[in-house]
């Protein structure tokens, strides 16, 4: 059962009724693998051997890992709905010195490229609209909605697209930062790609992007099938949220991010933080966020709830309109979670329109949001679940993030 964008808003929706008929609770033992392992007879290549694929090593990577209720517990360079990181990477490589050419898979624990199946004049190419073999990367980001859907059932829909976002943004950030230049794809042929990367059900393309340039001579269709490794150890399907992720158009859109002479630094100490200290912030990055340009998709509204020396209220496109104090209205927005207000201001990133890609846009924009407050050293942390019909305060357009920004603990 295929749903259309507003029958997933309406379906998605999340009211005070709703929070309080919740009957259910998780058992996180039955909670379904993170992360997707190809067999071990697969030839590895290290990030780090090789200076070529350094720069897939900031990519997507693991930046912190402790135990929680003696089970391994994961934060990456990027921020996830619950944790739950419900994304991979592919990389197909070709004429990059040192590499055989190939469709690898990104381990993301290891940090290795896990060699898939080798490629020769045939690759991914014609897929994405192109006749010729690409030379160098082509970057191929899925998404696993199981992984979300576990705990956030058809919602999951949502938080998919925003930590894709985040991904996109990290892909743009690392690649500048490297000194290489993203090639737009400009067409795409979504489940022949799928079948041929070996993904049933369980797992979908979501957007490619290119690190290199087109080359004069021609390609093959993949000769071969990739091989199907499930991603998840177990799963169940969803038919409304499979088939609308299945049916949703590659999002192949370029949008430039702020950048950081310490990326390399912030990008790997990124963290969503849980408390605030309001007397802790920097109110000149405060200031900077305000002032940070939006998509023309989205609409940003501002709500300074703490500060020394700034006006308390609604600041929209940077620029003051109504005073107030509404710390306990935002709170409550955002389902009463108490560390919020603590928060020196929170960011209320709407869309003209309620679709996957505007809410893909909702979290690139957060993900540069995550990379100015570290480079501030202020906190941050985006928040993908807040009563929605509330949120009609403040503007016409659909909610589709919040982002609580304040002083380091």
């Amino acid at each position: 059962m295929y749903l259309d964008n507003f029958e997933v808003r309406e379906e998605t929706l999340l009211t005070p009724l709703k929070i309080a008929q919740r009957t259910t609770f998780l058992e996180w033992d039955s909670q379904p693998t993170l992360f997707k392992h190809y067999p071990h007879f697969c030839y590895r290549i290290s990030l780090h051997d090789i200076e070529a694929l350094e720069w897939l090593s900031q990519l997507r990577c693991i930046t912190s890992l402790r135990t929680v209720a003696q089970k391994p517990y994961y934060q990456l360079n990027v921020p996830s709905a619950g944790n739950l990181h419900p994304l991979e990477v592919y990389v197909q490589v070709r004429n990059v010195s040192g590499v055989l050419c190939g469709i690898y898979h990104l381990d993301v624990v290891s940090e290795q490229l896990v060699l898939i199946q080798e490629i020769e004049d045939d690759g991914v190419e014609l897929y994405l609209g192109l006749t010729n073999r690409f030379n160098g990367f082509m970057v191929m980001l899925s998404i696993v909605p199981f992984r979300s859907s576990w705990k956030y059932g058809l919602r999951a829909w949502r938080y998919c697209y925003l930590d894709l976002g985040h991904q996109i943004a990290a892909l743009n950030a690392t690649v500048r930062h490297y000194g290489l230049e993203l090639t737009k794809m400009s067409h795409y042929e979504g489940n022949g790609l799928n079948v041929s990367m070996g993904m049933g059900d369980e797992e979908y393309i979501a957007a490619v992007y290119g690190i290199g340039g087109v080359g004069t001579r021609p390609v093959k269709i993949l000769k071969n099938n990739l091989m199907c490794v499930a991603p998840t150890n177990y799963t169940m399907k969803d038919d409304k949220l499979s088939s609308s992720i299945r049916n949703t158009p590659l999002y192949l859109e370029e949008y430039d991010v702020t950048q950081w002479n310490d990326y390399a630094q912030i990008n790997r100490s990124r963290r969503s933080a849980r408390e605030f200290i309001a007397s802790n912030a920097n109110e000149s990055a405060i200031d900077s966020l305000l002032q940070k340009s939006v998509p023309n998709s989205l609409e940003v509204i501002a709500i300074v709830m703490q500060a020394h020396s700034m006006h308390l209220g609604i600041y929209r496109n940077g620029e003051f309109s109504t005073a107030g104090n509404y710390q306990d209205e935002v709170t409550q927005l955002l389902l009463g979670q108490r560390f919020i207000a603590g928060a020196n201001m929170v960011l209320l990133i709407y869309a003209q329109q309620f679709t996957a890609h505007s809410h893909i846009e909702a979290g690139i924009y957060a993900q540069d949001v995550y990379l100015t407050c570290e480079h501030h050293g202020v906190g941050c942390s985006g928040i993908g679940a807040f009563y929605d019909n509330e949120g009609s305060k403040w503007s016409n357009n659909p909610l589709l993030y919040a982002v609580a920004v304040g002083g380091k603990s």
